[in-house]
């Protein structure tokens, strides 16, 4: 089953797929080269509007992203702790490391 990042990631695929196909039909009567070159403008314009609508409509939830930036901290903490811990234990000479170099 898809996630909700990945169906909009989708929606802004098509529209841009479909903007740029609408730009460069309707630019088509200008010429080939005109078309040819809108195409990728109108397609990315649409997107980007695409991108508006979609952030309109989340309204308020992107506001409660800070939950995930303190998530995120506590996350690097405990990584540079287990970092800290294998770097103590690498200082200490094991025995066998003795035996081998003998």
């Amino acid at each position: 089953m898809m996630q909700a990042w990945e169906v909009l990631m989708f929606v802004l695929m098509a529209m841009a797929i479909a903007g740029g196909l609408v730009t460069g039909a309707a630019l088509a009567p200008q010429g080939f080269l005109i078309a040819i070159l809108g195409a990728p403008l109108g397609g990315s314009l649409c997107a980007a509007l695409a991108a508006f609508v979609l952030m309109r409509r989340r309204g308020a939830d992107w506001r409660e992203d800070a939950d995930l930036d303190a998530r995120t901290d506590a996350m690097v903490a405990s990584l540079r702790a287990l970092a800290e811990r294998g770097r103590s234990t690498d200082e200490v000479p094991s025995a066998s490391a003795g035996t081998r170099a003998a």
